[in-house]
This record gives structure tokens, C-alpha cells and sequence, in this order.
């Protein structure tokens, strides 16, 4: 019996420390700073299905890569009506290879703007639904005491960080 205590002890001991690592206990800070322009190739998803979020990020990333575009960095935009656009703020692309990436998915431009801003860690893909636990409500919260619009939400890789970006909109 103290062998099973022990051992259910050390898995609860682990899956904290694992908790602890994913940042499921991290405070999350808000703050706001000017951010963009990006330029976005991405493809058009109706809801937040991550293994379909996978697959684009994959399909696009293997054209990038292709297309010998090094600078690029995963950004998603999630709108409040369920459409999201999944893909990658790329730079130094030339002229010709956004004609050419736009016969294989979409491009736009995302200017300049005033953005809430949150990080959260990127460990593994469970860090993204830790993070909507614990970003989405910080941004609601935030948003309420500041009487911004709840408007499109994007999320941009850094390194190890996930950036979280709403544009922000006086109500």
C-alpha cells in the first residue's frame, strides 16, 4: 500500500512540475505596444480545430521552405466569429515571390496598429491550450476595464514565446 501511495505521489509530483513548466501557474501580464506591420501568407479555416491548425501550418511551412523563404515565423489570426487565417508573417521576400506565394495561398498586409500584448511559453503544442485558458480571460479582463472592442486575436511566434496581439479598439 505505502508503494502505490508513493507512486501516485510521484505522478502528482510530476504532472505539477510538468504544469509548472508549460507556465499553467504563470501570471499573465498585459501590456500595450505598437506592433506590425507583418505580412501574413495564410489560408482561411472556420474554427479552432488544432490538427487542421497543424496541417496548415505544415502545408505552408513546406512552401516557405520550398521558396527558400528563411525569414518567417508562425502567426495565426483568430476572429471573434469563428474564422481564423492560419500562416506565417514572413520577411524579406521579394516582389516576385509574393507573386508567386499567392498562387498557392493567400497574402495580406496587417499594418502597423496598437496592440494589447501577452506572452506566454512554448514548450510543446499543450502550451497553446494552456494558454487560451489563461491569455483569453487576462485579454477579457483587460478589455472590460479599458472599454476596448473584442475584435481579431493573433498569436505570433518568438522564440520559445508565444506572442499574443488584439488590436486595440475603443468601444
Amino acid at each position: 500500500m505505502q508503494i502505490l501511495i508513493g507512486a501516485v505521489f510521484a505522478v502528482l509530483i510530476l504532472c505539477l512540475a510538468v504544469l509548472v513548466f508549460l507556465g499553467a501557474f504563470r501570471q499573465i501580464a498585459i501590456v500595450e505596444q505598437n506592433q506590425g506591420p507583418f505580412v501574413l501568407l495564410y489560408r482561411d479555416m472556420m474554427g479552432a480545430d488544432m490538427k487542421k491548425i497543424g496541417e496548415i501550418t505544415d502545408s505552408l511551412d513546406t512552401l516557405l521552405e520550398a521558396a527558400g523563404i528563411r525569414q518567417r515565423r508562425p502567426m495565426d489570426v483568430f476572429f471573434p466569429d469563428g474564422r481564423a487565417e492560419i500562416g506565417f508573417a514572413i520577411e524579406g521576400v521579394s516582389e516576385q515571390q509574393l507573386k508567386d506565394l499567392a498562387e498557392q495561398a493567400r497574402l495580406k498586409e496587417i499594418p502597423a496598429q496598437r496592440c494589447m500584448l501577452a506572452e506566454f511559453p512554448w514548450h510543446h503544442p499543450v502550451s497553446y491550450m494552456l494558454a487560451y485558458f489563461k491569455v483569453d480571460p487576462a485579454l477579457a479582463k483587460y478589455r472590460a476595464a479599458h472599454a476596448y472592442q473584442k475584435v481579431e486575436a493573433m498569436t505570433l511566434h518568438g522564440d520559445g514565446v508565444i506572442l499574443y496581439l488584439q488590436p486595440i479598439v475603443a468601444a
